[in-house]
Formats: structure tokens, sequence, C-alpha cells
């Protein structure tokens, strides 16, 4: 089992009379806005807008409480990686300074998250113009018309987060099914066709995911998607040119991955994952599990 440490930001020192108040709307690194407040005795964040990870609207990202001026509790991060869940809640500790709450999080051994920014995570107010972006005004009427249930962006959010959820339980067609929806209703998620991509391989269907896979990386490069994202889909072409026996094609998508990505990123998939089997006895595959394992400073398992 894998341990979840954090470790403890590096601020100066501070005089703390009271326990620091933490309400209201703040942007929470690169996760998105997030608002803050009590419920049950802890403090709380919900997820008003975020551009770098898929979220149902007001999902629960933050919970904890304050022991002098130390925040300690949870925060649930999207993911990347070809091992590592979609989203994935981890413990946190951070030090609050000023008007600021800063930690680093430390994610499991090959997994990142476009949420962090070199693994910190900084909590601070939201500027006015952030705050027009979310609701136009602080209201909770506006908050409530912001997040309207029947907004075709965040039917396709919280399809997106369901399809995830589906294809963690093994229920893929159920999970194809969200996938659809979401690319229906917002076709400029690219999440969307990306999960659709994966549960068209799983069903035994490689061929048809490729316009997927092909899709989703025309959105997400014209939306800015991390390097970890698109390289990402690339792998994920990988997998479904291995089914379809495409050795040669299924090599050039990983190397993309890497390139893109990063070795370490991949290094421990290129040679555990059971999708890429139909690979293990291609010699320009072993040539690019070893030089990804030197990159990645791995040992061969």
């Amino acid at each position: 089992m894998k341990s979840l440490l954090v470790a403890l930001a590096m601020v100066p020192c501070v005089a703390v009379a009271a326990t620091p108040p933490l309400t209201g709307l703040y942007a929470v690194g690169e996760l998105g806005l997030v608002e803050f407040s009590m419920a049950d005795g802890k403090i709380v964040g919900k997820l008003r807008s975020s551009a770098q990870c898929v979220f149902a609207p007001d999902t629960q990202v933050v919970s904890g409480t304050f022991e002098g001026n130390v925040f300690i509790g949870t925060v649930t991060l999207c993911q990347d990686g070809a091992s590592c869940p979609a989203q994935k809640t981890y413990p946190m500790m951070g030090v609050h300074h000023g008007d600021s709450v800063a930690a680093w999080i430390h994610l499991e051994a090959g997994c990142t998250s476009p949420a962090l920014e070199e693994k910190k995570l900084v909590f601070r107010p939201a500027t006015v113009e952030e705050k027009k972006t979310v609701v136009g005004d602080s209201s909770a009427a506006a908050i409530a018309q912001k997040q309207n249930r029947g907004d075709p962006t965040a039917q396709a959010a919280e399809a997106i987060l369901e399809g995830n959820r589906l294809m963690q339980d093994q229920k893929i067609s159920q999970a194809r099914e969200k996938f659809r929806q979401a690319m229906e209703s917002d076709d400029s998620r690219w999440e969307g066709f990306l999960g659709y991509g994966v549960t068209e391989v799983k069903l035994g269907r490689a061929a048809r995911s490729l316009e997927h896979f092909d899709k989703a990386l025309t959105i997400a490069q014209a939306h800015r998607a991390t390097p970890a994202q698109l390289a990402q889909i690339h792998y994920n072409r990988a997998c479904a040119q291995v089914a379809m026996a495409d050795n040669k094609g299924a090599v050039s998508s990983l190397r993309a991955a890497i390139k893109i990505g990063g070795a370490s990123l991949f290094a421990d998939d290129l040679t555990t994952d059971p999708d890429l089997n139909g690979l293990r006895n291609d010699l320009d595959f072993k040539r690019l599990v070893a030089d990804a394992l030197v990159q990645s400073k791995k040992k061969p398992r």
C-alpha cells in the first residue's frame, strides 16, 4: 500500500490570536474557484468554477479544520496517469499566512494533477474580477442561476464525472452512455470524447475508437490542455492500436505520449499495463521501454 504523505508548507511563523478565517470565494491553485463555508463544525469548500478539472457543479473538494494556524483536512483533485483514478481525495496540511493557505500535496507515484503547481496548492481570496466570472455578483440567487442544472456545460461535466465513476466500477456500457451524453451536451469537452473512445476499446470496438481519440486531441489542443492530458490521449490511442494489432502505430503513439508528457508519467504503465501485452515481443517497443526507464531512472520489472 502506498503511503500518502503531505509536507508542511514552509512559511514564516506568525503569532495567531484566533482561528484564521476561511470563508467566501477563494482561488485554489489551478483547481479553480472554491467557495468556503462552515458545515457541521468543519470548513468545507465547494467548487464553483474550474478550467482544469471536470467536477459536477457544487462538488465538495475541500474539507477540514484549523488547529491554530494549521489547516488539516482533505482535498479532492482530478488526475492524469494511465493507472490513476480520474479523481482522488488526498490528505492535506496547510499553513495559514496573511490571507492565504499554502500546502504541498504528494500524489501517488505515476500520477499528476493539472490542479497543482509543482505539487503546490495555494488558497487565496478571489479577486473582484474572478468573482464576476463565476456569478456576476456574490448573491446566493446569482450562484443558483449560474449553476442551473439545465446548463449544457454543467450537464456535460456531471456526465463525465459519472462516466469516470462507472469506468472504475467496470460498468463499461453505462459509462459509454454517460460519455455519449457529455459529447451531445457540450462538444467542446475533450474528456467526453476521450472517455467514449476508451469504452469503445473496452467493448471490443477499437477501430471505432480512433476517431474519438483524434477528436479529443483536436479539442484538447485548441483549449490548451496540459501536456499530461495531451499525453494521456496519445497513450489511450496506443492501447486501441494494440487491440487492432497495429504495433507500428501503437509504438508511434506511445512515443508521442512520452515526448509530450515525459517518461516518468508512463514508465510504470509501459511495463505493467495489460493493454500493451500485444507489444511485449516487439523490438521497437522494447527499445522504447528501455529508453523510458533510463529517462525516468526506474529499474525494469
